[in-house]
């Protein structure tokens, strides 16, 4: 391996990793959707002039995700572990102090993410609907505006805060901010909210095509809210040109149930896990 170089990602090299990752579509289409998003945030490993492997975390926060990607060929090399190093320098050097992953359950991946200190966060669902137009009962469904910030923030805080305590993850409720406030006002086309008598009572949240985050609040459960925002999402991204609107949901989350029942399918099961790199 003495010809191996690891190199940033430049926008030149997106066709050569869009070759590299032949075998799984999945895969591929996440890498080179994030590193069309985090470009500065990719790096790239070469054997001369072959792209061999390929990472890129998403974006500097202090707890940031991360993927990465080797030949099958050249797997068991010790091309993953390079790759994974510089990936963490690099996030390291940027400011992040914890890195996230996550890997479709087998033991291949597990052995070798675990060898390299990260340790189970917890289990989630990648879940698929492909079938036309929901039928919506009549609620007071509403885009975002940054009037709304501070309720939508509590439901969605409170929300997610008690679902994580109820699969046994750890939690604390997050709290307001103006950089969270901004990000709402930038990306109010794709976050909806459903009013009971004037008052926000259910969250959606859009990503691309993907349904990001569904949040009713717990006294409001129970009357058909969720049900009503996922089919207004549902609709929202089939009317943007998608036969396919996908979402993540939490094992042990109740509300796969829900999804289960409007037509969703379960594709996939991903592990997620974690590492302090500081």
């Amino acid at each position: 391996m003495k010809n191996i170089s690891i190199k940033e990602y430049k926008k030149e090299y997106k066709g050569a990793i869009n070759d590299l990752i032949s075998d799984n579509s999945f895969v591929r289409d996440d890498i080179i959707g994030c590193l069309d998003r985090w470009p500065e945030c990719g790096i790239l490993i070469e054997d001369g002039e072959k792209v061999l492997g390929v990472g890129v975390f998403t974006g500097v926060n202090k707890k940031t995700s991360m993927t990465l990607y080797v030949k099958p060929s050249k797997r068991r090399e010790g091309i993953g572990t390079i790759i994974l190093k510089a990936l963490e320098e690099k996030m390291r050097n940027a400011g992040v102090e914890e890195a996230v992953c996550d890997f479709k359950e087998n033991d291949v991946e597990q052995l070798f993410i675990y060898k390299n200190g990260y340790k189970q966060w917890f289990k989630s669902n990648y879940m698929t609907y492909t079938g036309g137009e929901m039928t919506i009962e009549n609620h007071d469904i509403v885009k975002y505006e940054d009037e709304y910030y501070d309720e939508c923030q509590k439901v969605l805080s409170e929300s997610f805060h008690k679902m994580r305590l109820s699969v046994g993850m750890e939690s604390t409720p997050s709290l307001p901010s103006e950089e969270e406030r901004q990000d709402y006002k930038e990306n109010a086309d794709n976050i909806f909210v459903l009013r009971d008598n004037s008052i926000i009572v259910a969250v959606l949240r859009l990503d691309g095509d993907e349904i990001d985050a569904l949040a009713v609040d717990e006294k409001h459960r129970g009357k058909g809210y969720g049900k009503a925002l996922v089919g207004y999402g549902v609709n929202k991204v089939l009317s943007r040109g998608c036969t396919k609107v996908p979402l993540w949901v939490v094992e042990g989350n109740k509300a796969k149930y829900l999804y289960d029942k409007l037509g969703f399918i379960k594709e996939r099961t991903h592990e997620f896990v974690c590492k302090s790199i500081k």
